[in-house]
């Protein structure tokens, strides 16, 4: 188990029962140079691995996002889209491997960890709840230009890597330096919002780290008041599966790993369900629950997760699906 996911089950054990954490597990949906967030209507530089709603294309809106007609995640009522950069294999002739993405298998979590500003305010014990993300909110975490490590820098410690294998291993900022049997990339999203705007130019200035606490819990900054879920993802590789480990890439062009980054497109069909899933879907029963908010599925449950196919067809072009590339889609140069 990761530190962070210790961090994770210590908050589940020290709330008890009533737990203010819920999550969403969703399948694989798709890889390719797509960001609607970052590159509308155009190519992205590098390849992403993403889950979520089937409307996922180069210029999803977030109508289109919200209308999806099925989801890979195992919350029905979730046509959000997440995603990452794809991971590969830098073989030892230079060649790049795709390795197998496995999804968020355990999953993105919606989690209480921040508390709205208020004049004097120095924690979050018995402040209000954080309300969820508001509909269409999109958002970034990390930079896809980062290749060293600031350990004082909030959002240079809200992305990580955890070597799965027989043996714990503690969290990384960077890549694993040795081979696992898989690697869990890791993204903490920024937890406060300016309460205005669903998006800003860099897609990070109308949210925020918490100004008192830390990374991934504490009180909100003035300039950015309301607290919202703290979103966390956990996006799964089949490292074990490569021969011969040379080392790891992304589809960036980074062997060290710091470029690791994020986009979040809230496309959640009904914004009460999601707003209420904190009070009615955590208790002793978490979304099976009776009561929870999410569940509008068949026989009563939130969904299931499964693949799923595009709406709209990705583009064409080879990223490694059928064997090992000579240069990385987009020609990323390693740097």
């Amino acid at each position: 188990m990761s530190l962070k996911q210790s961090a994770l089950v210590a908050l589940v054990a020290a709330m008890g029962a009533q737990a203010q954490v819920f999550t969403v597990n969703c399948a694989p949906l798709t890889q390719f140079r797509g960001d609607p967030i970052v590159s509308p209507g155009v190519l992205s530089s590098h390849v992403h691995a993403i889950v979520g709603g089937t409307a996922f294309s180069l210029s999803t809106t977030p109508a289109q996002a919200r209308a999806a007609t099925a989801t890979t995640c195992d919350k029905i009522l979730d046509n959000s889209n997440y995603w990452q950069p794809q991971l590969y294999h830098q073989r030892r002739d230079g060649q790049f491997e795709l390795v197998t993405f496995q999804g968020s298998l355990k999953a993105t979590y919606y989690i209480a960890r921040a508390c709205d500003y208020a004049p004097g305010r120095q924690n979050c014990n018995g402040a209000p709840l954080p309300i969820a993300p508001p509909a269409g909110l999109k958002m970034l975490v990390g930079d896809l230009n980062r290749r060293t490590f600031n350990a004082s820098s909030f959002e240079d410690r809200a992305i990580s890597h955890v070597c799965l294998d027989t043996e714990p291993v503690p969290d990384t900022n960077g890549f694993p330096t040795r081979q696992c049997q898989r690697v869990r990339a890791e993204t903490f999203f920024q937890s406060c919002w300016d309460g205005v705007n669903l998006d800003s130019a860099n897609h990070k200035d109308h949210v925020a780290f918490p100004a008192i606490g830390d990374y991934n819990t504490g009180v909100c900054p003035q300039s950015h008041p309301k607290a919202i879920l703290s979103v966390f993802y956990e996006f799964f590789y089949d490292t074990g599966a490569i021969q011969n480990f040379n080392r790891f890439v992304y589809a960036t062009g980074d062997a060290t790993g710091y470029s690791l980054h994020a986009d979040y497109f809230q496309g959640w069909k009904d914004q009460n369900a999601l707003n209420n899933a904190i009070a009615t879907c955590t208790g002793p029963n978490g979304v099976l629950d009776r009561g929870c908010s999410l569940n509008v599925g068949p026989n009563g449950t939130p969904g299931s997760s499964g693949p799923q196919k595009l709406q709209t067809p990705a583009p064409t072009e080879n990223i490694g699906l059928n064997g090992p590339l000579a240069a990385l889609p987009g020609n990323n140069p390693i740097h």
